[in-house]
């Protein structure tokens, strides 16, 4: 039986964006998710967090099927996006990718200017029908990414010749250029330095504007300032999962408070 009752999953069902339901995921004979069920809200900043190897990772790559990517990787169960299931046979992974964006860990910008990152996605997607409807799409995504201003004056440089902070707020740039409803980020500061972490977490912040927003996350501080939703991950179950503040300042389980207390992790 899943660790969450229902009565704690979101009750509204007009906010929820992606509805997971006893999902189950497999690597050969390794059992890395184990019956999670939770809904993703809408224009909210959800957080994953736990320990290291607890599955928070493995699950957040089952909204856009990354896992599909990797050969000895079953999942089973269903997720609903607008109450449509992503792993349907009809459903082609690729325009799923344009609607649920992803942010790795590592800054991971194409070897090709600034201007060709962000043009790239809406391109192959058949966005846009002209160069100069390209232009405003690179232009509002930059700026979406807050890093427009830095940039505007020499869009046909390498996207790799910028600092770390510039390149992750570049590939973020890059995901919401297809404008996605939902924007999955994987661990998305852990190699930047302190002031680039702070300026794409207030980044976070704004995007939820337009977007569901799912952050996976080692840090604790990060998952308490950036996100209003917070589950809570342990040997690949779904431990815990409501509102940020409650799970930090009065978790229900023991597993969580022993997490968040620094007892396990």
């Amino acid at each position: 039986m899943n660790d969450m009752s229902l009565t704690e999953r979101a009750v509204d069902t007009n906010e929820i964006k992606i509805a997971a339901n006893a999902v189950q995921v497999f690597y050969g004979t390794t059992h890395a998710i184990k019956d999670v069920s939770v809904d993703i809200l809408d224009k909210t900043v959800t957080a994953f967090i736990g320990p290291s190897g607890c599955g928070k990772s493995t699950f957040l790559r089952c909204l856009n099927r990354m896992n599909d990517t990797i050969d000895i990787c079953r999942v089973e169960g269903d997720i609903l996006l607008d109450g449509e299931d992503i792993y349907d046979k009809k459903v082609d992974p690729v325009q799923l990718r344009a609607k649920v964006g992803m942010v790795f860990q590592k800054p991971n910008p194409f070897p090709k200017s600034i201007y060709d990152n962000v043009a790239y996605g809406p391109k192959i997607h058949g966005l846009v029908r002209s160069k100069s409807e390209l232009d405003e799409v690179v232009e509002a995504s930059l700026r979406k990414a807050a890093l427009w201003n830095e940039v505007k004056d020499r869009l046909d440089a390498p996207g790799t010749g910028l600092s770390g902070g510039q390149q992750q707020r570049l590939c973020i740039a890059r995901a919401v250029a297809t404008s996605p409803e939902v924007l999955l980020m994987d661990e998305p500061c852990s190699a930047l330095d302190p002031i680039a972490t702070a300026q794409v977490e207030e980044l976070i912040d704004e995007l939820r504007e337009n977007f569901s927003v799912v952050i996976v996350t080692h840090s604790m501080q990060q998952a308490a300032r950036v996100s209003q939703r917070t589950a809570f991950f342990h040997l690949g179950n779904l431990v815990e999962y409501g509102d940020t503040a409650q799970i930090f300042t009065n978790p229900k389980d023991p597993r969580t408070e022993s997490y968040i207390t620094g007892r396990i992790g």
